[in-house]
């Protein structure tokens, strides 16, 4: 005997376990590109603290990790600036996927991007800052800062 399904009910089968009231569009592609977004938004954050950090401390004379003041504006720009970092660039997703209805997902889907950015956004900075000195880094914060808008620019269009 073949099983043939009830007709379906709002754009689902009747048996799908999504329900009637899940989504009819599929918003995946602004989804991907919004966190792609989020992504490069973190390293050309990351890319420009470190290269503000870099010059804050240009003058230091700390030899030891003993001798650094917690303190100081050096070391609250870093801590906080990182920080603002990943909540800007999930901010960033957040806006790009305004289209997607549920905020639980937009949220989840948010800090997802902003935090796979983060991790290549500090092993990125570290490795030009390393090969190239600071000036590189205001060229990996461009580079990164135009293709954050071209990843903004298609998670729009996707949208539409």
């Amino acid at each position: 005997m073949v099983y043939v399904p009830p007709e379906s009910t709002a754009g689902h089968p009747a048996d799908s376990p999504v329900g009637p009231d899940a989504p009819t569009e599929d918003r995946i592609g602004t989804a991907g590109y919004a966190m792609a977004a989020a992504a490069c938004t973190a390293v050309t954050w990351f890319a420009l603290l470190t290269f503000i950090q870099t010059q804050l401390i240009a003058g230091s004379t700390v030899q030891t990790v003993s001798q650094v003041d917690p303190q100081s504006f050096a070391v609250n720009f870093l801590v906080y600036g990182a920080l603002l970092g990943i909540s800007f660039s999930a901010v960033v997703a957040w806006v790009l996927m305004a289209p997607i209805p549920s905020s639980y997902r937009r949220g989840g889907l948010a800090m997802a991007g902003a935090l796979a950015g983060t991790v290549p956004a500090g092993a990125l900075t570290v490795l030009v800052r390393a090969l190239g000195g600071a000036g590189l880094l205001l060229v990996l914060a461009l580079l990164a800062g135009l293709v954050t808008f071209w990843f903004g620019r298609r998670a729009v269009l996707s949208a539409q």
